[in-house]
């Protein structure tokens, strides 16, 4: 590659290239989009860069290039992590494919959004647009297919990768796009009120200039003491500033609306159980008593309702909906289900399905890899990111039983994606078929994978009209 040398290391069946830098967030400032990609002479050697949100280093720009020892011209899935966390892509590689797995800026450095172009937003996302542009520059050095390139995310990861189809910076780097267990049209992805807390990091921190020149770790602490739900800094709508690209100019639902975005083929799904992650906090007795002596408790803070008028339909709704018989706490769990996941994922996957093929999914399966069972509290179905367990296990997994088939269908159902931009080959003893938005089915994932009618109709439909009428339209 143009940069300089490097130097591999040998894994079980392919080859892994650590710490490649894509990008500098040195010259240009901490929060705006990075520079080009350092160069080096003699050879690099491979090894872990242990950058943190917390952490002093601001040049954490770097990749791994995961690819199979024999063979050329391998199509690409670029993972997007979105949070901290290990990944092990030695099952996918095995496939045949190249896995390339980016590290970018977090939190408030790497989202953090002002009116000032020292600060423009966004600058996690526009790492991950360089590292795309580096991925066409140099991939076949790594025999690679420039041409056959997939971007994929959990979580707020899905998010930053749905962003990049809503954004001209991003144009022509990818073919395909999968978005699991999230969409940036949930509350928790954008922020609407972005410049009202980086107004108030100012004032914690002294100004402007504090913010620029503070260590990360200071800024990061006054950042987590927002107090806020959700993530504190997210993506953002942009000013246009004359030196620095713009990722995003407009609110992404008002995008969707107006067919503003590319359209590729696209993977989307949902975990079954997604809030099973909160079980803890929902059976304590404090909290649930709490909740129980008013519904209007829950009403998800960002639709800022603040009448009578508006409150009472809304509360109707919710006790009829989810709380007739009692407030339990596997009621809760589906509630926080569909406000936090379900219902903004399924509005994303109609929108994507307007106009390309969009393979629609919920995964259902429990089995022994992923979020533990709290103690007396059943689980069943798939909490958030138990998927990840089956696509990225690490070598001291041993799959068995359930779990072994159901892993072999998600590395299956994945790399045919990558390389066709399809999940379905002749093998398969079940098919796959697009979304249709009028009569929509999709692929539950189990140990034997079926087509079935989308199972939330009503609370999906519900959803929709209320953050389209109290959120969306008063942004």
């Amino acid at each position: 590659m143009a940069q300089g040398k490097m130097r591999g290391l040998e894994r079980d069946g392919y080859i892994s290239y650590i710490g490649v830098p894509y990008a500098s967030a040195k010259k240009n400032g901490r929060y705006k989009k990075a520079g080009i990609a350092p160069t080096w002479t003699g050879i690099r050697e491979s090894r872990d860069s242990y950058c943190t949100q917390r952490s002093e280093v601001q040049d954490c720009l770097q990749l791994d290039v995961h690819l199979p020892k024999v063979g050329k011209s391998f199509p690409i899935l670029v993972w997007v992590k979105g949070s901290s966390g290990d990944y092990h892509p030695g099952k996918l590689v095995q496939e045949g494919i190249i896995v390339v797995i980016v590290r970018h800026r977090l939190g408030v450095v790497g989202f953090m959004c002002s009116q000032e172009d020292q600060i423009p937003g966004n600058a996690g996302v526009k790492d991950i647009v360089l590292a795309l542009r580096w991925v066409r520059d140099n991939i076949v050095a790594f025999k690679g297919n420039p041409h056959r390139v997939v971007v994929a995310g959990q979580s707020f990861g899905a998010a930053m990768v749905e962003t990049l189809t809503l954004s001209s910076m991003a144009r022509g780097l990818y073919h395909g796009i999968i978005l699991q267990s999230g969409t940036v049209l949930a509350p928790w992805a954008f922020n609407y009120d972005a410049n009202d807390k980086t107004d108030y990091m100012k004032i914690t921190m002294n100004g402007t200039q504090s913010l620029l020149k503070s260590a990360i770790p200071d800024v990061v602490f006054n950042s987590e003491e927002l107090g806020v739900p959700y993530y504190p800094f997210g993506i953002c709508k942009e000013k246009e500033f004359k030196h620095e690209e713009t990722l995003l100019s407009e609110a992404p639902f008002n995008s969707f609306i107006k067919g503003k975005f590319t359209s590729v083929p696209t993977i989307i799904g949902y975990n079954s159980n997604e809030a099973y992650v909160f079980v803890s906090m929902l059976k304590q007795i404090k909290a649930v008593k709490k909740m129980t002596r008013d519904v209007m408790f829950l009403f998800p803070m960002e639709l800022q309702l603040t009448n009578e008028r508006e409150m009472h339909p809304l509360s109707k709704q919710l006790t009829d909906t989810y709380f007739k018989d009692n407030m339990t706490v596997s009621s809760m769990l589906e509630y926080h289900r569909d406000i936090y996941f379900m219902c903004h994922i399924h509005r994303s996957a109609i929108f994507h399905a307007a106009t390309a093929p969009v393979y629609y999914y919920q995964f259902s399966h429990s089995g022994r890899v992923g979020v533990e069972i709290e103690s007396g509290e059943e689980k069943t179905g798939a909490a958030h990111s138990d998927e990840l367990g089956y696509l990225f296990p690490n070598d001291v997994v041993d799959f068995d039983g359930d779990d072994a088939t159901v892993h072999q269908h998600l590395i299956k159902l994945w790399t045919n994606f990558v390389k066709n931009l399809n999940p379905n080959s002749p093998h398969n003893v079940y098919q796959w078929s697009p979304l249709d938005p009028y009569e929509p089915r999709l692929l539950d994932i189990q140990t034997e994978p079926r087509m079935i009618d989308f199972p939330h109709h009503r609370h999906a439909d519900m959803w929709g009209e209320t953050y389209e009428k109290y959120f969306f339209r008063r942004h």
